[in-house]
């Protein structure tokens, strides 16, 4: 069932979920200036380098590169400088199993889920996998752009999984708040989307080489002679500089990684990277200081990688290349061209094949279906060795230290990081403080904290007087807050809850921070017990786009901190296409009953019974109008979904504007029912369609998240 409003229905509705009566609205609220400090996560060591133990990790696998999982410390052995070391600690760690070949294109009679279906926040505890997929836009041609795009593409359709964490980072241009570590598709997808060939980056595909010499005059070879050399003094420059950002980039990535448990892993999509002169330039003083560049920076790198636990896999973008006639190499084939194209691409493969070995990863190359190297990445992560020993001080000299690991069983293979720089890693680092940075530690955890329970829940809506606004919704869990007691016999709390809007380049276009003090009576405490908080905040928006909506809350007392993040789109509705505000879901009431102040099925929490009825509520902006009726022809429809599969769809309606409403902005609100669902989380989509407008922009569609107790 499904009616129409005019325009103030859905304010009012959202009204009532923000101006609804909690303990906390009777309390006075002091604003301040935000805090923040977030609590270290303890470490699973992997990688260790300290006066009392170096440990590295270890992949063995046989001659078909399956796992070997029942080696134990005899097998082994670890060299330090061709010294044999006597190994002291010894373990296997084995992760959940995960497929060597490519997960198959599944095959349904049921209907695929819309790629834009929101997934909800991972909790840290669930992360099962982390993975830093790094676009080097600085070092791809126009052709491997297109086949990175549809790599990820791929990756997310088939590869991903349920606890996957991944990230979308390019080396050149960022993508700002889309250069995040999420479980959100949608951000990925449109990370993807943004992914665009920079006409400036360096050139690694192999070329056969001018036509100059064929039917030319002396002076002509002379002169193009000159310039080609002027022209490789550029590009080597150029490509020097290129490489060495490229480095920068992922030093960057794995220092952000550093933080978080366990093994990680980075994959390096990329074209290549020189770090030695070319071949045909061995000699020039120029070629060389510039390859000494790109290989301190490499070192740099490798030691961050592995003092990070960071296992770096490279996939050559390229692809397999035809160097032969016809080919897609450029430029036309003359009678040593052939031996130089293929030298050419041996040595774009010097930096990923190095950067990959000596972090424990591999390099994967010649192949068009870039999956595949994925695929092997994930299966190689799920299974690896600690090894260590207690060291020589005489290690500890800041210089670097060759590593070898080896087994003894015959047939197997071994692949560990190649060496240390000898510097203790125990040094003490500064404990983080105030409470602004504990505040901006946790705002920018890839994993997010979660000490406290804090949900968010960001509507977008326009109004002709206030324009368009993101109406922030906060609930929180009063399980894990520090009340204390007062003299008069009341509990308080003192609160920071800091809001933060980013745009799609990583600006911050707003802030909203409270210093909050609440004190409660008995009944009050009771309910804030059983409901928990509620809290608001608005943030106007200048301009339409993808949005990052992240808040942090700390306990005052405590010290705990909680963190939530999602993800809004603002239409442009300067554009007079259709749009849609946020959904917004309750129970009704029926005839004569007052509005109901239960949290739990409001719109803050939005927890229903398992049979019943919901209501649901948005608005629409520019809708077409018949110019004889002046009556848009719209219709709505609802779906329910449940773990990525459409569970039921209700019938399409139709609406009717009433008398003296513009099409431009107007309400509906529609009820559907809960027919004895089983408990658990639920996705509600709403699509609405215009038949008298143009079909790319005749459909628009919002999601909501709901549970049934």
């Amino acid at each position: 069932m499904t009616k129409c409003n005019r325009p103030t229905m859905f304010l009012t509705f959202l009204a009532l979920a923000i101006c609804w009566i909690s303990p906390a609205n009777l309390a006075q609220q002091q604003s301040q200036n935000p805090p923040a400090q977030s609590q270290q996560q303890p470490n699973q060591d992997v990688v260790r380098i300290s006066t009392q133990l170096v440990q590295v990790d270890a992949v063995v696998t046989d001659k078909k590169g399956n796992h070997v999982e029942d080696l134990t410390v005899d097998d082994f052995e670890l060299f330090v400088d061709g010294k044999k070391q006597d190994l002291t600690h010894f373990k296997h760690i084995s992760l959940p199993p995960v497929k060597r070949e490519l997960p198959p294109v599944k095959k349904s009679d049921a209907p695929p889920a819309p790629a834009n279906m929101p997934t909800k926040q991972i909790d840290p505890k669930d992360v099962r996998r982390t993975i830093a997929f790094i676009v080097d836009d600085l070092g791809l041609g126009f052709t491997s752009t297109e086949r990175v795009r549809e790599t990820l593409r791929q990756f997310l359709d088939r590869q991903m999984q349920p606890g996957d964490l991944v990230a979308i980072i390019r080396t050149g241009r960022g993508l700002g708040m889309l250069e995040q570590f999420t479980s959100d598709k949608r951000l990925l997808y449109a990370a993807i989307e943004k992914l665009m060939w920079n006409p400036l980056s360096r050139d690694m595909t192999p070329n056969f080489g001018s036509e100059a010499g064929l039917g030319d005059s002396e002076e002509s070879l002379e002169a193009a002679s000159n310039q080609q050399s002027i022209d490789s003094g550029m590009d080597s420059f150029r490509n020097t500089m290129f490489a060495t950002g490229t480095l920068g980039a992922i030093n960057f990535v794995v220092n952000g990684l550093r933080p978080l448990p366990g093994r990680k892993s980075v994959i390096l999509l990329s074209d290549g990277f020189n770090i030695y002169p070319p071949s045909n330039n061995l000699n020039d003083p120029d070629a060389v200081a510039q390859s000494i560049m790109v290989q301190e920076a490499m070192k740099q790198l490798v030691e961050m990688a592995n003092r990070s636990s960071v296992v770096i896999y490279s996939m050559d973008a390229k692809g397999l290349l035809p160097l032969v006639p016809g080919g897609e190499t450029g430029g036309r084939p003359t009678g040593d061209s052939y031996a130089q194209a293929m030298q050419e691409n041996q040595e774009s493969l010097e930096g990923p094949v190095n950067l990959a070995a000596q972090t424990g990863g591999f390099a994967t190359f010649n192949n068009n279906d870039l999956n595949i190297g994925i695929q092997e990445a994930l299966y190689d992560q799920q299974s690896y060795y600690l090894i260590g020993f207690d060291p020589d001080d005489e290690m500890f000299d800041r210089k670097q230290h060759k590593i070898k690991v080896t087994v003894k069983r015959p047939g197997l293979r071994v692949r560990a990081r190649q060496g240390f720089y000898g510097y203790n890693d125990d040094e003490p680092i500064a404990a983080e403080k105030t409470r602004s940075q504990q505040i901006f530690g946790a705002l920018l955890s890839p994993l997010g904290v979660r000490d406290l329970s804090l949900r968010m829940t960001p509507y977008y809506f326009n109004s002709a007087k206030d324009g368009s606004l993101v109406r922030a919704l906060f609930h929180i869990e009063s399980s894990k807050l520090n009340f204390k007691d007062t003299a008069d016999g009341k509990k308080t709390i003192k609160l920071d809850l800091a809001a933060y809007a980013f745009d799609d380049k990583g600006a911050a276009i707003d802030l909203n921070a409270k210093h909050i003090e609440l004190t409660f009576d008995e009944a009050q405490f009771k309910q804030v017990q059983s409901d928990g908080l509620t809290y608001r905040a608005d943030f106007p928006v200048k301009k339409p786009g993808a949005y990052q909506f992240r808040a942090v809350l700390r306990d005052a007392e405590s010290g705990r901190l909680g963190t939530a993040s999602e993800f809004i789109s603002v239409p442009d509705l300067s554009k007079n296409r259709l749009a849609m505000s946020g959904l917004v879901l309750s129970i009704p009431k029926t005839e004569g009953e007052k509005e109901s102040t239960d949290v739990k099925t409001s719109p803050y929490v939005r927890s229903f019974a398992k049979t019943g009825w919901v209501k649901y509520g948005a608005a629409i902006y520019n809708a077409t109008t018949d110019k004889k009726t002046g009556q848009p022809q719209l219709t709505v429809q609802a779906e329910i979904y449940r773990d990525g599969k459409l569970l039921k769809q209700l019938p399409a309606e139709s609406l009717q504007l009433p008398a003296k409403t513009s099409a431009k902005r107007f309400d509906f609100v529609g009820q559907m029912l809960l027919n004895n669902f089983q408990p658990g989380d639920y996705l509600l989509r709403v699509v609405v369609t215009d038949a008298l407008a143009k079909k790319k922009v005749g459909q628009v569609e919002q999601w909501m998240d709901f549970s049934v107790q």
